[in-house]
Protein backbone atom coordinates (compact mmCIF):
# COMPACT_ATOMS: atom_id res chain seq x y z
CA UNK A 1 0.00 0.00 0.00
CA UNK A 2 1.56 2.82 -0.94
CA UNK A 3 -0.97 5.62 0.56
CA UNK A 4 -4.17 5.55 2.48
CA UNK A 5 -5.93 8.56 1.74
CA UNK A 6 -8.19 9.86 4.62
CA UNK A 7 -10.36 12.32 2.45
CA UNK A 8 -11.67 12.76 -1.21
CA UNK A 9 -8.97 12.16 -4.57
CA UNK A 10 -9.59 11.72 -8.62
CA UNK A 11 -7.70 9.62 -10.22
CA UNK A 12 -6.42 9.22 -14.31
CA UNK A 13 -5.96 7.26 -17.03
CA UNK A 14 -4.64 7.97 -20.25
CA UNK A 15 -1.95 8.07 -23.07
CA UNK A 16 1.46 9.14 -21.94
CA UNK A 17 0.53 8.75 -18.24
CA UNK A 18 3.46 6.61 -16.15
CA UNK A 19 1.65 6.23 -12.83
CA UNK A 20 3.75 6.35 -9.33
CA UNK A 21 0.62 5.40 -7.14
CA UNK A 22 -2.06 3.90 -8.36
CA UNK A 23 -5.63 2.78 -7.15
CA UNK A 24 -6.64 -0.72 -7.19
CA UNK A 25 -8.15 -0.69 -10.62
CA UNK A 26 -5.28 0.60 -11.60
CA UNK A 27 -5.76 4.29 -12.28
CA UNK A 28 -3.27 6.90 -11.25
CA UNK A 29 -3.52 8.82 -8.91
CA UNK A 30 0.00 9.84 -8.84
CA UNK A 31 2.02 10.21 -11.58
CA UNK A 32 4.18 11.91 -14.96
CA UNK A 33 2.13 12.81 -17.79
CA UNK A 34 4.34 13.21 -20.87
CA UNK A 35 2.93 16.21 -23.18
CA UNK A 36 4.47 17.84 -25.60
CA UNK A 37 7.96 16.91 -25.15
CA UNK A 38 7.42 18.18 -21.43
CA UNK A 39 7.11 15.93 -18.31
CA UNK A 40 3.89 17.03 -15.80
CA UNK A 41 3.02 16.38 -12.02
CA UNK A 42 -0.46 14.68 -11.83
CA UNK A 43 -1.65 14.49 -8.51
CA UNK A 44 -5.12 13.77 -7.49
CA UNK A 45 -4.68 14.45 -4.32
CA UNK A 46 -5.22 17.63 -1.98
CA UNK A 47 -1.78 17.69 -0.60
CA UNK A 48 -2.12 20.38 1.69
CA UNK A 49 -5.96 19.14 3.34
CA UNK A 50 -4.31 15.24 3.47
CA UNK A 51 -1.23 16.53 5.75
CA UNK A 52 -3.41 18.38 7.81
CA UNK A 53 -6.48 16.15 8.27
CA UNK A 54 -3.51 13.49 9.33
CA UNK A 55 -1.21 15.57 11.69
CA UNK A 56 -4.31 17.92 13.20
CA UNK A 57 -7.13 14.73 13.16
CA UNK A 58 -10.36 15.41 11.92
CA UNK A 59 -12.60 17.90 13.71
CA UNK A 60 -15.48 16.68 12.92
CA UNK A 61 -14.42 14.39 15.78
CA UNK A 62 -15.75 16.85 18.02
CA UNK A 63 -19.33 16.35 18.03
CA UNK A 64 -19.61 12.53 16.89
CA UNK A 65 -17.24 11.02 19.58
CA UNK A 66 -19.28 10.04 22.42
CA UNK A 67 -16.17 9.11 24.06
CA UNK A 68 -13.30 11.51 24.37
CA UNK A 69 -11.31 10.17 27.12
CA UNK A 70 -8.72 7.81 27.38
CA UNK A 71 -8.33 4.41 29.35
CA UNK A 72 -11.20 5.32 31.86
CA UNK A 73 -9.95 8.95 33.10
CA UNK A 74 -12.47 11.52 33.15
CA UNK A 75 -10.96 14.38 30.76
CA UNK A 76 -10.84 14.78 27.38
CA UNK A 77 -7.69 13.72 25.87
CA UNK A 78 -6.63 14.49 21.90
CA UNK A 79 -6.38 11.26 20.61
CA UNK A 80 -10.40 10.63 19.58
CA UNK A 81 -9.64 13.16 16.82
CA UNK A 82 -7.38 10.87 15.59
CA UNK A 83 -9.41 6.97 16.19
CA UNK A 84 -10.37 6.05 12.66
CA UNK A 85 -6.53 6.99 11.59
CA UNK A 86 -4.72 3.66 12.58
CA UNK A 87 -5.11 1.19 9.72
CA UNK A 88 -4.52 -2.56 11.05
CA UNK A 89 -1.00 -3.66 10.56
CA UNK A 90 -0.16 -0.45 9.61
CA UNK A 91 0.27 1.18 12.97
CA UNK A 92 3.07 2.56 12.93
CA UNK A 93 3.12 3.53 8.92
CA UNK A 94 3.58 7.56 8.85
CA UNK A 95 1.36 8.19 6.45
CA UNK A 96 1.63 11.93 6.20
CA UNK A 97 5.49 11.70 5.98
CA UNK A 98 5.12 9.01 2.98
CA UNK A 99 2.95 11.74 1.30
CA UNK A 100 4.85 14.94 2.20
CA UNK A 101 8.35 13.52 1.47
CA UNK A 102 7.21 11.71 -1.92
CA UNK A 103 5.39 15.06 -3.67
CA UNK A 104 8.36 17.01 -2.48
CA UNK A 105 11.24 15.00 -4.04
CA UNK A 106 8.82 15.13 -6.89
CA UNK A 107 8.96 18.95 -7.14
CA UNK A 108 12.63 18.77 -6.25
CA UNK A 109 13.40 16.70 -9.30
CA UNK A 110 10.98 18.69 -11.31
CA UNK A 111 12.77 22.01 -10.34
CA UNK A 112 16.23 20.88 -9.82
CA UNK A 113 16.34 22.71 -6.41
CA UNK A 114 17.37 20.40 -3.49
CA UNK A 115 15.24 19.61 -0.63
CA UNK A 116 15.97 21.02 2.92
CA UNK A 117 16.71 18.28 5.24
CA UNK A 118 14.00 18.51 8.56
CA UNK A 119 16.85 17.66 11.03
CA UNK A 120 20.00 19.26 11.83
CA UNK A 121 23.02 18.16 9.58
CA UNK A 122 20.86 16.10 7.13
CA UNK A 123 20.61 13.65 10.36
CA UNK A 124 18.05 10.52 9.74
CA UNK A 125 16.64 10.28 12.80
CA UNK A 126 16.45 12.09 15.93
CA UNK A 127 15.82 11.09 19.61
CA UNK A 128 14.13 13.62 21.71
CA UNK A 129 14.05 12.69 25.65
CA UNK A 130 11.87 14.54 28.16
CA UNK A 131 10.37 13.98 31.61
CA UNK A 132 7.55 15.70 33.27
CA UNK A 133 7.66 16.75 36.76
CA UNK A 134 4.79 15.17 38.29
CA UNK A 135 6.59 16.58 41.86
CA UNK A 136 9.20 13.43 41.45
CA UNK A 137 11.50 13.60 44.25
CA UNK A 138 14.81 15.63 43.77
CA UNK A 139 16.85 12.36 44.39
CA UNK A 140 14.80 10.55 41.44
CA UNK A 141 16.39 14.15 39.36
CA UNK A 142 19.78 13.21 39.93
CA UNK A 143 19.33 9.19 39.21
CA UNK A 144 18.14 10.02 36.32
CA UNK A 145 20.76 12.59 35.51
CA UNK A 146 23.65 10.37 36.28
CA UNK A 147 22.00 7.60 33.94
CA UNK A 148 21.78 9.60 31.40
CA UNK A 149 24.79 11.69 31.74
CA UNK A 150 25.69 14.50 29.11
CA UNK A 151 22.50 13.29 27.11
CA UNK A 152 20.13 16.22 26.18
CA UNK A 153 16.43 15.97 27.90
CA UNK A 154 13.30 18.41 28.16
CA UNK A 155 11.57 18.71 31.46
CA UNK A 156 8.42 19.47 31.49
CA UNK A 157 8.00 21.46 34.99
CA UNK A 158 5.02 21.76 37.33
CA UNK A 159 4.72 25.25 39.19
CA UNK A 160 4.19 23.06 42.25
CA UNK A 161 7.14 21.30 41.80
CA UNK A 162 9.64 20.15 44.34
CA UNK A 163 12.36 22.21 42.88
CA UNK A 164 13.55 25.49 43.73
CA UNK A 165 14.90 28.32 41.51
CA UNK A 166 18.07 27.46 43.06
CA UNK A 167 17.96 23.62 42.69
CA UNK A 168 16.96 24.22 38.91
CA UNK A 169 19.98 26.97 38.62
CA UNK A 170 22.66 23.84 39.48
CA UNK A 171 21.26 21.52 36.51
CA UNK A 172 23.56 20.70 33.82
CA UNK A 173 23.95 22.09 30.52
CA UNK A 174 22.41 19.66 28.78
CA UNK A 175 18.70 19.91 31.21
CA UNK A 176 16.43 22.11 29.10
CA UNK A 177 13.13 23.07 30.29
CA UNK A 178 9.32 23.15 29.17
CA UNK A 179 5.93 23.95 31.53
CA UNK A 180 3.66 20.87 32.38
CA UNK A 181 0.59 22.74 31.97
CA UNK A 182 -1.65 21.33 35.24
CA UNK A 183 -5.83 22.09 34.40
CA UNK A 184 -7.06 18.62 35.10
CA UNK A 185 -9.45 19.71 38.31
CA UNK A 186 -10.59 23.00 36.26
CA UNK A 187 -10.58 22.57 32.54
CA UNK A 188 -13.03 25.48 31.85
CA UNK A 189 -10.55 27.74 33.21
CA UNK A 190 -7.84 26.71 31.23
CA UNK A 191 -6.46 29.67 29.73
CA UNK A 192 -6.19 31.78 33.16
CA UNK A 193 -4.05 28.36 34.32
CA UNK A 194 -2.08 28.47 31.30
CA UNK A 195 -0.87 31.99 31.54
CA UNK A 196 -0.39 31.67 35.85
CA UNK A 197 1.66 28.31 35.91
CA UNK A 198 3.53 29.31 32.31
CA UNK A 199 4.44 32.50 34.50
CA UNK A 200 5.53 30.91 37.15
CA UNK A 201 7.38 28.10 35.94
CA UNK A 202 9.26 31.23 33.61
CA UNK A 203 10.21 32.14 37.43
CA UNK A 204 11.79 29.29 38.48
CA UNK A 205 13.55 28.47 35.14
CA UNK A 206 14.63 32.26 34.87
CA UNK A 207 13.21 32.65 31.48
CA UNK A 208 10.11 32.17 29.24
CA UNK A 209 9.71 28.48 28.40
CA UNK A 210 8.95 27.33 24.93
CA UNK A 211 7.70 24.09 25.58
CA UNK A 212 4.46 22.32 26.63
CA UNK A 213 2.55 19.84 27.50
CA UNK A 214 -0.52 18.78 29.23
CA UNK A 215 -0.39 17.17 32.38
CA UNK A 216 -2.57 14.60 31.35
CA UNK A 217 -2.40 15.47 27.54
CA UNK A 218 -5.73 17.16 28.80
CA UNK A 219 -7.38 18.22 25.81
CA UNK A 220 -10.25 20.76 24.78
CA UNK A 221 -11.86 19.95 21.46
CA UNK A 222 -10.25 21.19 17.92
CA UNK A 223 -6.99 22.39 19.02
CA UNK A 224 -8.77 24.56 21.95
CA UNK A 225 -5.91 24.82 23.70
CA UNK A 226 -3.44 26.44 20.32
CA UNK A 227 -4.76 30.29 21.80
CA UNK A 228 -4.27 30.40 25.07
CA UNK A 229 -0.54 28.73 24.19
CA UNK A 230 -0.02 30.92 21.16
CA UNK A 231 -0.90 34.14 24.13
CA UNK A 232 1.49 32.80 26.49
CA UNK A 233 3.87 32.33 23.91
CA UNK A 234 4.75 28.89 24.38
CA UNK A 235 6.03 27.54 20.34
CA UNK A 236 6.28 23.76 21.20
CA UNK A 237 4.25 21.21 22.36
CA UNK A 238 4.16 17.58 22.87
CA UNK A 239 0.73 17.07 23.90
CA UNK A 240 -0.52 14.97 21.48
CA UNK A 241 -0.78 11.32 23.34
CA UNK A 242 1.53 8.35 22.25
CA UNK A 243 2.61 5.20 24.25
CA UNK A 244 3.99 2.68 22.28
CA UNK A 245 4.99 3.92 18.81
CA UNK A 246 1.45 4.12 17.21
CA UNK A 247 1.66 6.81 15.07
CA UNK A 248 -2.09 8.54 15.01
CA UNK A 249 -0.90 12.04 13.35
CA UNK A 250 0.71 9.76 10.25
CA UNK A 251 4.09 11.61 10.73
CA UNK A 252 7.32 11.45 13.01
CA UNK A 253 8.09 15.05 12.62
CA UNK A 254 6.76 18.49 13.96
CA UNK A 255 4.54 20.27 12.12
CA UNK A 256 2.92 24.03 12.01
CA UNK A 257 -0.62 24.11 12.91
CA UNK A 258 -3.21 25.43 11.29
CA UNK A 259 -5.68 26.98 13.57
CA UNK A 260 -9.50 26.58 12.85
CA UNK A 261 -10.50 29.65 11.51
CA UNK A 262 -7.76 28.08 8.18
CA UNK A 263 -4.85 31.07 9.19
CA UNK A 264 -1.39 29.12 10.32
CA UNK A 265 -0.12 29.87 13.58
CA UNK A 266 3.65 30.19 14.50
CA UNK A 267 3.25 27.21 16.75
CA UNK A 268 4.97 23.61 16.09
CA UNK A 269 3.48 20.67 17.42
CA UNK A 270 5.12 16.77 17.35
CA UNK A 271 3.73 13.78 18.56
CA UNK A 272 4.92 11.94 21.44
CA UNK A 273 5.63 8.49 20.19
CA UNK A 274 6.58 6.80 23.21
CA UNK A 275 6.17 6.80 27.55
CA UNK A 276 6.93 4.83 30.74
CA UNK A 277 3.26 3.78 30.08
CA UNK A 278 4.37 0.96 28.48
CA UNK A 279 5.57 -0.43 31.19
CA UNK A 280 3.08 0.78 33.67
CA UNK A 281 0.12 0.44 31.24
CA UNK A 282 0.95 -2.78 29.25
CA UNK A 283 2.90 -4.49 31.33
CA UNK A 284 5.64 -4.61 28.48
CA UNK A 285 9.17 -5.43 30.30
CA UNK A 286 12.12 -3.60 29.17
CA UNK A 287 13.37 -5.70 26.41
CA UNK A 288 10.14 -5.76 24.85
CA UNK A 289 10.38 -1.68 24.93
CA UNK A 290 13.88 -1.83 23.76
CA UNK A 291 12.72 -4.56 20.95
CA UNK A 292 9.68 -1.77 19.85
CA UNK A 293 11.76 1.83 19.68
CA UNK A 294 14.58 0.29 17.82
CA UNK A 295 11.93 -1.86 15.39
CA UNK A 296 10.53 1.82 15.04
CA UNK A 297 14.30 3.43 14.59
CA UNK A 298 14.98 1.07 12.16
CA UNK A 299 11.81 1.82 10.18
CA UNK A 300 12.83 5.21 10.10
CA UNK A 301 16.10 4.68 8.79
CA UNK A 302 15.34 3.26 5.86
CA UNK A 303 12.19 4.59 5.13
CA UNK A 304 11.88 8.89 5.67
CA UNK A 305 14.08 10.99 8.76
CA UNK A 306 11.43 10.92 11.94
CA UNK A 307 11.93 11.93 15.48
CA UNK A 308 11.25 9.76 18.31
CA UNK A 309 10.05 11.60 21.36
CA UNK A 310 10.43 9.57 24.69
CA UNK A 311 8.29 10.82 27.99
CA UNK A 312 10.42 8.97 30.73
CA UNK A 313 9.13 10.32 34.11
CA UNK A 314 12.22 11.17 36.78
CA UNK A 315 10.52 9.33 39.35
CA UNK A 316 10.37 5.95 37.39
CA UNK A 317 13.62 6.23 35.95
CA UNK A 318 14.88 3.03 38.07
CA UNK A 319 12.49 0.91 36.08
CA UNK A 320 13.39 2.27 33.03
CA UNK A 321 17.51 1.92 33.15
CA UNK A 322 17.73 -0.18 30.37
CA UNK A 323 15.44 1.61 28.14
CA UNK A 324 17.25 4.71 28.54
CA UNK A 325 20.21 3.05 27.89
CA UNK A 326 18.85 1.45 24.62
CA UNK A 327 17.62 5.30 23.02
CA UNK A 328 20.98 6.81 23.92
CA UNK A 329 22.99 4.28 21.79
CA UNK A 330 20.09 4.79 19.21
CA UNK A 331 21.03 8.49 19.25
CA UNK A 332 24.75 7.98 19.14
CA UNK A 333 24.40 6.10 15.59
CA UNK A 334 25.62 7.38 12.62
CA UNK A 335 23.13 9.72 11.07
CA UNK A 336 20.90 10.07 14.45
CA UNK A 337 21.01 13.12 16.51
CA UNK A 338 19.80 13.67 20.03
CA UNK A 339 17.76 17.21 20.62
CA UNK A 340 16.86 19.03 23.18
CA UNK A 341 13.04 20.79 22.54
CA UNK A 342 14.19 23.97 23.62
CA UNK A 343 17.40 23.59 20.90
CA UNK A 344 15.24 22.16 17.90
CA UNK A 345 12.48 24.46 18.14
CA UNK A 346 14.83 27.49 17.88
CA UNK A 347 15.96 25.71 14.81
CA UNK A 348 13.01 24.77 13.33
CA UNK A 349 12.06 28.80 13.28
CA UNK A 350 15.05 29.81 11.91
CA UNK A 351 14.46 27.27 8.96
CA UNK A 352 10.94 29.04 8.58
CA UNK A 353 13.09 32.12 7.10
CA UNK A 354 14.99 30.02 4.52
CA UNK A 355 13.94 30.60 0.91
CA UNK A 356 15.63 28.82 -2.15
CA UNK A 357 15.66 30.54 -5.94
CA UNK A 358 17.38 30.51 -8.87
CA UNK A 359 19.56 33.75 -9.62
CA UNK A 360 21.47 34.09 -13.39
CA UNK A 361 20.59 30.54 -13.29
CA UNK A 362 22.26 29.12 -10.48
CA UNK A 363 20.24 27.93 -7.21
CA UNK A 364 20.44 30.26 -4.83
CA UNK A 365 19.72 29.78 -0.70
CA UNK A 366 18.74 32.85 1.39
CA UNK A 367 18.23 33.36 5.07
CA UNK A 368 16.99 35.75 7.36
CA UNK A 369 19.47 35.00 10.09
CA UNK A 370 22.22 32.96 10.82
CA UNK A 371 21.90 29.07 9.96
CA UNK A 372 23.82 26.17 11.29
CA UNK A 373 23.82 22.70 10.77
CA UNK A 374 21.69 22.47 7.88
CA UNK A 375 22.02 20.16 4.94
CA UNK A 376 20.65 19.50 1.83
CA UNK A 377 19.28 16.38 -0.41
CA UNK A 378 19.90 17.07 -3.95
CA UNK A 379 17.19 14.99 -6.62
CA UNK A 380 20.20 15.39 -8.98
CA UNK A 381 22.49 12.84 -7.13
CA UNK A 382 19.26 10.22 -6.76
CA UNK A 383 18.50 11.92 -3.30
CA UNK A 384 21.93 10.01 -2.00
CA UNK A 385 23.66 12.59 -1.43
CA UNK A 386 23.82 15.07 1.53
CA UNK A 387 24.94 18.09 1.23
CA UNK A 388 26.02 19.62 4.73
CA UNK A 389 26.25 23.57 4.38
CA UNK A 390 28.91 25.81 6.38
CA UNK A 391 27.17 28.00 8.81
CA UNK A 392 26.36 31.34 6.86
CA UNK A 393 23.35 34.09 6.79
CA UNK A 394 22.33 36.23 3.77
CA UNK A 395 22.89 34.39 0.30
CA UNK A 396 24.74 31.41 -0.44
CA UNK A 397 25.03 29.97 -4.14
CA UNK A 398 25.13 26.42 -3.93
CA UNK A 399 26.49 23.94 -6.90
CA UNK A 400 25.19 20.11 -7.18
CA UNK A 401 27.45 17.86 -6.07
CA UNK A 402 28.86 15.81 -8.64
Amino acid sequence: TAYRPLLPSVSFVGPNIVPIWKTQSGRTVLGWWEHDGQRHLLCGLNVVEELIRYTHGDPDKVLSCADKTLWGHGHERPAFLYEDHIVHGYEMFPWADQLGYTVARLFAELSRLPLICTLPRGARGGVLLTGDDDEAYLEKYQDQLRLIADFPITYAMLPNTRHTSDTLAQMPSNVEFGVHIDALNDPGSYDTICRSQTEAVAKLIGRPPKMVRNHGHLNHGYWGHLSAWESCGLRFDLNIRGLDGTCPTGSYLPFRVRRSDAEWSRHFSLFSTFSDSMYYLQGWSERKQIAIISALAHDIERRFPGIVVLNFHPQNCADGVLVHEAIMKIARRQDWIALGADTYIDWLERLEGIRMTYVDGHPVITSEGRIEDLALWWPSAGNQHKQILPDFFGSLQLSAPT
